[in-house]
């Protein structure tokens, strides 16, 4: 009967934990970003890293560029806006 409770407890704590933002950095961190609310999804974020050549900086910088410019926004906008410049730049 204590393992139940135990589980459960555990279970509940991890669930709470999993709601705030160290937590949601934590599960994008460790593969379950799809599942972040907000987040990037992975196909983006996939997308993104193959259009600046694998470079992890300049996807930091784009990305960045966007959050300053519109704070508001969640991750998952900032990386779909970074994406339409990227397809902006190909197309010109």
């Amino acid at each position: 009967m204590s393992a139940v409770i135990l589980i459960l407890v555990v279970g509940a704590t991890l669930a709470i934990f999993a709601t705030t933002t160290a937590g949601r950095e934590l599960m994008k961190r460790v593969g379950f970003r799809d599942r972040v609310p907000g987040a990037a999804s992975s196909a983006d974020l996939d997308y993104l890293r193959s259009a600046c050549g694998g470079d992890l900086e300049e996807v930091a910088r784009r990305v960045a560029v966007e959050q300053e410019r519109y704070p508001d926004l969640t991750e998952a906008e900032h990386y779909r806006r970074a994406i339409r410049k990227i397809f902006a730049e190909r197309e010109h």
